[in-house]
């Protein structure tokens, strides 16, 4: 890397660093500042060169890297309060229907359980093995040994999503009576339809926050599962600026970011995560190298006017 045009104030502090963190994993964070393609890049189906441009810094991609770990951290503390929160409905709802609810199709959306995927099963049998994997992981948590020993095993709803991944109490909430789905979307602030949204918000998010908990990069990484658009009729008035990203911007990260501020508020509407914590990180970014948060995150200008990040009168 240092040998093919990138500087660094500090050679002994830069080999030390590339040691601790990895070739591949700093990789990533001196893209931008690697020459234009050449032919033979392109023939190599490559969309840089490995050279890198004039006046390229090694300090300017480890500041990247520290600021993606940064931010990786303060959104995974809103995920998880998220993922907390959504548990929590969920049991709820389901536990009033049945404590095993979860496992029995009746107290469920019989049609969506009964659907069968590619390998045959139907969606509730699809879960029901996820669900016990995870079961049969947990089985030393003092908890599940607790039901086990005293309940033959049978563990309500309400207990079980403690050991439900994110994943699991997405695929769940899918397979959810219509009803239950409508009051926990309304829950997190989403009116009418808003239930298929709120399952789209979540999948996209469930990806982002394992993203976050495994230390992959977010900055300038293209979003897997972009959610769709959504009516405004759905959806509150601070992210109805959503819709009015292009679709480069959709690619980004900032629409999951915002999706994320508006559900963490909703889990918890006394947190400063969305008007403090966020907007305090996002702007440690700054301008290095001509990275900003809008060409390489999706912001848009403007974006800490908008009322998503603002603080409410209600928080004082």
């Amino acid at each position: 890397m240092l040998g093919r045009g990138i500087t660094s104030e500090d050679r002994p502090a830069a080999i030390a660093t590339l040691k601790r963190v990895g070739y591949y994993r700093l990789s990533a964070y001196t893209y931008p500042f690697r020459e234009p393609p050449s032919e033979a890049d392109i023939a190599a189906k490559r969309t840089r060169s490995e050279n890198f441009r004039s006046g390229a810094r090694l300090e300017d991609a480890l500041h990247l890297y520290e600021f993606d770990r940064k931010l990786r951290a303060v959104l995974l503390q809103a995920l998880q309060e998220i993922e907390i929160g959504f548990a929590t409905k969920v049991g709820y709802a389901l536990g009033k229907r049945a404590g095993d609810g979860h496992l029995k199709v009746e107290h469920l959306d019989e049609s969506a359980c009964r659907r069968v995927n590619q390998d045959g099963l139907t969606g509730h049998a699809a879960w029901v093995q996820r669900y016990e994997k995870l079961r049969k992981d947990a089985k030393d948590e003092e908890y599940v040994k607790h039901h086990i020993l005293h309940y033959d095993g049978e563990i309500p709803i309400w207990v079980a999503t403690g050991f439900m991944d994110f994943g699991c109490l997405i695929r769940l909430y899918s397979l959810m009576d219509a009803r239950d789905r409508k009051k926990i979307a309304y829950e997190f602030g989403l009116k009418g339809n808003g239930s298929d949204a709120l399952y789209r918000w979540l999948r996209a998010l469930n990806i982002l926050r394992n993203n976050c908990a495994h230390s992959n990069r977010i900055w300038n990484r293209a979003t897997v599962d972009v959610p769709p658009k959504f009516s405004t009729q759905v959806a509150p008035a601070q992210l109805h600026h959503l819709n009015d990203l292009e679709n480069d911007q959709r690619q980004k990260i900032y629409l999951l970011i915002a999706l994320t501020a508006h559900l963490e508020r909703a889990v918890n509407p006394q947190s400063t995560w969305a008007w403090s914590a966020l907007p305090t990180q996002a702007k440690k970014l700054g301008n290095v190298g001509g990275m900003t948060l809008e060409n390489t995150m999706g912001f848009p200008e403007g974006w800490r006017d908008l009322q998503l990040w603002k603080k409410a009168e209600s928080e004082g």
